[in-house]
């Protein structure tokens, strides 16, 4: 655990141009008039990979922030302080978006996935720096033992909107297989929701169980208690 603030300081501004990048890159404008026919539209609202990076910025954007206001008091240690848990959750919203892409939806053994940039940026660079930076820089038990039973939240929003959307827009174009109700139906989607959902659970308490192992008398050792 590093607790240079001047450390984390040159680091989250690394994470925040990145991000800033990622999430422009996710709006599709640069793309617009290179092809015939190709105009702006929302349909990057529906994804949640760009949803995810978006709350990646927002997150990097306001702990960067309290961290260059301490570095300019003055002080030289510590850790952040700022939306821990909120933090926590897209932390586990970024690290189910960056493991689904790799292993659902995309193919990184293949070179055209490390050619576009897209997919280096929001899949990749971003997810994997923001998660560094909660595994470097985060205060250890700090922590809520319900912390990953919160990260469903905004998932499961998201599961709602994109359902709602479904009904509301004809033939609406799903963005995930395995939330499209007319190939896999209501029923293929709950399962599938509830296996991810798992997978929500299982990695937000491994990620809290890294923030309860922690160096106590010169031992690392893992303290279920919290500060």
């Amino acid at each position: 655990m590093c607790k240079n603030l001047v450390t984390q300081l040159i680091y989250r501004v690394v994470l925040c141009v990145v991000s800033a990048f990622a999430c422009l890159l996710s709006l599709g404008i640069f793309y617009i008039g290179k092809n015939a026919g190709n105009e702006f539209s929302w349909n990057f609202l529906k994804y949640y990979t760009n949803i995810s990076n978006y709350f990646v910025l927002i997150v990097s954007i306001i702990v960067l922030a309290d961290t260059v206001k301490r570095v300019k008091a003055g002080e030289t240690e510590g850790y952040n302080r700022k939306l821990r848990t909120f933090k926590f959750m897209t932390v586990v919203m970024i690290l189910v978006t960056f493991l689904v892409v790799i292993f659902l939806l995309e193919s990184p053994l293949q070179a055209d996935y490390w050619r576009n940039v897209g997919n280096m940026s929001y899949h990749f660079l971003a997810p994997l720096l923001f998660i560094l930076d909660y595994v470097l820089f985060e205060k250890k038990r700090t922590i809520s033992v319900f912390a990953p039973l919160y990260s469903l939240i905004i998932p499961l929003i998201y599961v709602a909107y994109i359902l709602i959307l479904g009904v509301c827009i004809p033939d609406f174009s799903y963005p995930y297989f395995f939330l499209d109700v007319n190939e896999i139906g209501y029923s293929g989607v709950l399962l599938w929701v509830l296996g991810l959902m798992g997978v929500f659970v299982v990695l937000g308490y491994m990620l809290w169980l890294w923030n309860r192992f922690d160096k106590i008398d010169g031992k690392w050792k893992f303290d279920l208690k919290r500060d």
